[in-house]
């Protein structure tokens, strides 16, 4: 080349050429470093790519990471390790693996502190969680410190993680049992049983023994004795886990709880060993650890997974083992159980219009009320969004039975959720269609259970809401019919189409001192309706406070009538209350408007009540009651000696009257029990000061062995039934042949 450059040269006349030659040999000699660049970094491109495929198919997990725990990069191996498909979905899910993947955080503390210090980590052995599934598997680390070169400055972590979960199960060598267990939260231990059956503790770690509170001393060599140690309830499981891995030879692993040591306290351990056949017997090699808190932890779990969120209540996968279980019960038992399917009515108008958090507080409050429907033993769940469903275990094993009591749950659902809900500031009213399905255990499955109830209640939603609809045709029409009554007696309760009857209540010399008011109903098409049959349904379909309050001002509509007539002006007349009105707040005042309005003098109004009303909040009733004195109005304890009454209590609440229960009144001439328990009653109410009146007083001798006992007022066929206002004036009118004193307004006067 160099020859070829002197002989253009030399050729001076022909510069031209030589600048052609000399570029021609520059971009030759250009092209030769262009290849070898070209060559050299494909070269480090294959070797980059090939490094990328050693890390990924390395055994060992590889990983960059943050001085803060955040990571930032991972290979297969250490995806794999932490249970998930993807290095992005990894990374994605792990944000400080100081707190999630250790399982004692001060681990990666320490693991930190060495790392600073020493610009590198070897062999450090941790427990960590597999990140995904959190099971717990050991690992051992290592890893360098990378730090900018000008600076100094930390910029991140390089490092392999390996898993040794399997042989630190297998620990053989006594330097490496003493090794991890000075770094361990538990113990290790070896346990072996030997051919005659004996076992012995052949090695326990520090940590050992100081779960099993030895400290120092050396754990007994018979392991039976430590049995005393563990709770009764789980010593039959430990011995069993224990004899089960022996004979199959596989991992033994049990939960169980001690109590005892030097502090007595209760702590929930978790052993887990692998059995080893050896010459001389099975050898364990095992760990114990104190998984109290993990024990709490699996409780926040479990309410999670098996728990609604919002209402506290059971969700669907947690309904369908309570329904299970309680067809297992029926076929078992041969009882009947039954599935309530709520839906609420017009649940999504709310949620819309008024926000989602008026619409959980809702949820959450129709949740409470359900709850209140049912009993114990049944279970209240929610599926959905305004989806409920109850599991109800019925005490009827027939057919008719069930079903009669599976609607009448269904009722008090109704009945509950058509009550007033405060929202705040806002008063919302709703109601329900509820399917019924009742079921012996024989079905297929939870899900045919759910399918037809479902269908029920879109048999109510059809039929126009806010009522019940049950899976079998054949009741569904009785169910349908009682729907019906129920309707006619709304419309009946609003157009005051309900009539007022009086049963007289006379004195020991035959005047009429005052009547009690029942309520009757002529239906325009069934005639006279039994007031059992409507006063029921009224307090299951929550009419009961209406209907009392339509009665009351009925009541004292006639008693502004009586007024005007002498003969009648000094009657008091008795009416029945009932539970729902003495917990209505606005109870009071609207007896003090009613009284107000029809200018009636609030002594001749007797408010009767049966002892079942005081089996309630017993602050409450006395206050409530003394609210009602305080108006003037008398009060009257009926149906007395049916339920129960502490002498003391009655005492302390300021009633003016007892009504001996008809029942006692019945047997008096042929039954010396009853004549001594009428006597007792008529004695009680002396000794409290009260007024005692007789209810369904039949014959003379009745009333005369009343009047000889003490008994000063009477009421019952022997005088006169039940009767129209009409014929009550003319039974009075007949009955007093003059206007008649005043009956005694307070219990001093009684």
């Amino acid at each position: 080349m160099y020859d070829l450059l002197g002989t253009v040269f030399s050729g001076g006349n022909n510069l031209a050429l030589a600048l052609a030659a000399a570029g021609s040999i520059g971009c030759t000699v250009l092209g030769w470093r262009l290849f070898h660049v070209k060559k050299l970094y494909h070269g480090i491109r294959d070797e980059q790519r090939n490094h990328r495929e050693l890390i990924d198919n390395l055994s060992e997990g590889i990983y960059r990471s943050l001085p803060n725990g955040r990571q930032l990069s991972a290979n297969p191996a250490l995806v794999r390790l932490n249970g998930y498909e993807s290095e992005a979905e990894m990374l994605q899910c792990v944000r400080d693996i100081a707190s999630e993947w250790y399982v004692d955080p001060n681990r990666r503390t320490a693991f930190k502190e060495l790392l600073e210090r020493d610009g590198k980590v070897e062999d450090f052995i941790s427990e960590i969680y597999r990140h995904k599934t959190r099971e717990r598997i050991w690992i051992s680390e290592s890893a360098r410190l990378v730090t900018d070169r000008r600076t100094g400055k930390p910029l991140y972590y390089e490092g392999s993680v390996r898993e040794i979960t399997e042989t630190v199960k297998r620990l053989e060598l006594q330097q490496m049992f003493e090794k991890l267990t000075s770094q361990l939260p538990g113990g290790l231990f070896q346990l072996m049983r030997r051919e005659d059956g004996r076992f012995t503790v052949l090695y326990a770690s520090r940590g050992f023994r100081r779960l099993l509170e030895y400290g120092d001393a050396p754990a007994p060599n018979d392991p039976n004795s430590l049995l005393h140690l563990i709770h009764a309830e789980d010593r039959l499981r430990y011995l069993e886990t224990l004899r089960d891995s022996g004979l199959k030879m596989s991992s033994w692993d049990c939960e169980f709880r001690i109590s005892g040591g030097m502090t007595g306290t209760e702590r929930w351990l978790r052993v887990t060993a692998s059995p080893e056949a050896t010459k001389d017997g099975i050898v364990w090699h095992g760990f114990l650890a104190d998984v109290s808190a993990r024990k709490q932890s699996d409780i926040k779990i479990e309410k999670l997974a098996f728990f609604d969120p919002l209402t506290n209540l059971p969700n669907r996968r947690l309904l369908f083992e309570r329904t299970r279980q309680q067809m297992r019960r029926c076929a078992q038992k041969g009882e009947r159980g039954a599935l309530l399917f709520i839906d609420l009515d017009n649940f999504k108008t709310l949620n819309d219009t008024m926000g989602h958090d008026v619409g959980d507080a809702f949820l959450k409050q129709v949740a409470e009320r359900l709850e209140s429907t049912v009993g114990p033993e049944d279970t209240v769940a929610r599926i959905g969004g305004d989806e409920f469903v109850i599991v109800l275990c019925l005490a009827a094993s027939g057919l008719a039975g069930a079903t009669r009591n599976a609607i009448l749950a269904a009722n008090r659902v109704l009945s509950a959720l058509r009550q007033e809900f405060h929202l705040g500031q806002m008063v919302h009213h709703t109601s329900a269609s509820v399917g019924v399905l009742v079921f012996d255990g024989n079905e297929t499955g939870p899900e045919v259970i759910m399918k037809n109830a479902d269908m029920a209640m879109y048999q109510a939603k059809s039929a126009g809401r806010n009522g019940v609809a049950l899976f079998d045709p054949k009741v569904l029409e009785t169910e349908r019919q009682r729907f019906q009554l129920l309707k006619d007696l709304r419309t009946a309760l609003n157009g005051n189409k309900l009539e007022l009857h009086y049963q007289p209540q006379v004195n020991a010399t035959g005047h009429v001192v005052g009547a009690e008011a029942l309520l009757r109903w002529n239906h325009i098409t069934r005639g006279p309706v039994a007031p059992g049959d409507f006063v029921a349904l009224s307090e299951q379909f929550g009419l009961a406070e209406p209907l009392g309050r339509a009665v009351i001002e009925n009541g004292l509509e006639a008693l502004a009538r009586w007024k005007h007539n002498p003969r009648m002006a000094g009657l008091r007349l008795s009416i029945n209350i009932s539970i729902q009105s003495l917990r209505d707040i606005e109870f009071i005042d609207f007896l003090q408007k009613q009284l107000d309005e029809y200018g009636v003098e609030p002594q001749l109004l007797t408010l009767e009540m049966t002892e079942r009303v005081l089996a309630g909040d017993q602050m409450q009733v006395t206050r409530r009651m003394k609210e009602l004195k305080g108006l003037g109005i008398r009060l009257s304890l009926d149906d007395f000696g049916t339920g129960y009454s502490s002498i003391s209590y009655l005492k302390k609440l300021p009633f003016d009257e007892l009504k001996i229960d008809g029942s006692f009144i019945t047997d008096i001439e042929k039954s010396e029990t009853d004549r001594a328990l009428v006597q007792t009653m008529l004695d009680m109410a002396s000794t409290l000061g009260l007024s005692a009146v007789a209810e369904h007083v039949q014959t003379g001798q009745q009333e005369a062995f009343l009047r000889a006992s003490g008994c000063t007022y009477f009421q019952g066929w022997h005088y006169a039934p039940a009767m129209t206002e009409e014929e009550l004036v003319g039974f009075v009118m007949k009955r007093n042949p003059t206007s008649i004193l005043r009956f005694p307004s307070t219990r001093q006067g009684a």
